[in-house]
């Protein structure tokens, strides 16, 4: 699952551009280049990668910059509380995190979810560009408060680990591309 997901993290901006060299032309067709089929396809892949992550509560990548800086994430923690020689108190500590952030994320995700589906509708009516660019902001504004219940619960779980279970985590996780923050 890490590799297909770090594949579209690497293949999803190749396909934004290729997705914006389209734009207003036709979706790709039948006999159109393969790289636009391609690209048109794997957009779509990630777009739904990423609603089925924020269905399920998941991060999908919202906090790595905090887990590659030495902010570990709850779940992560847990399936490598024995390499991290997690105590008994950590990890009853560490799962109460994880659980409390994804209630927050999956309550959070569904604000996101239908207020993308909510923009959807309002093109489809044809409202006024000032309404579109309103919700716009306002999905904008919930996206940012999704990322940020990932985020600060990687702030929480650095703080419920010593400094030997963080470096051994960065290591474990992102070996040589590590660089913990003091």
């Amino acid at each position: 699952m890490k590799r297909y997901f770090l594949g579209f993290l690497l293949l999803y901006p190749v396909a934004v551009l290729l997705a914006q060299h389209q734009h207003g032309s036709q979706p790709a067709q039948p006999g159109d280049a393969p790289a636009a089929q391609t690209a048109e396809r794997g957009h779509h892949a990630f777009l739904e990668m990423e609603r089925q992550a924020i269905e399920r509560g998941e991060g999908f990548g919202m906090a790595m910059p905090a887990d590659r800086s030495g902010y570990p994430g709850p779940k992560h923690v847990l399936e490598l509380k024995e390499e991290l020689k997690l105590t008994p108190e950590q990890a009853a500590a560490v799962g109460k995190l994880f659980a409390q952030t994804k209630q927050k994320a999956l309550e959070r995700g569904r604000e996101v979810l239908n207020a993308e589906q909510r923009l959807e509708q309002m093109f489809a009516e044809g409202r006024s560009e000032d309404e579109l660019r309103e919700e716009t902001y306002r999905i904008a504004s919930l996206r940012a408060e999704l990322r940020w219940v990932h985020l600060r619960t990687h702030v929480a779980t650095r703080r419920l680990l010593t400094p030997q279970q963080v470096h051994t985590y960065l290591q474990l996780r992102h070996g040589s591309r590590a660089h913990a923050t003091k």
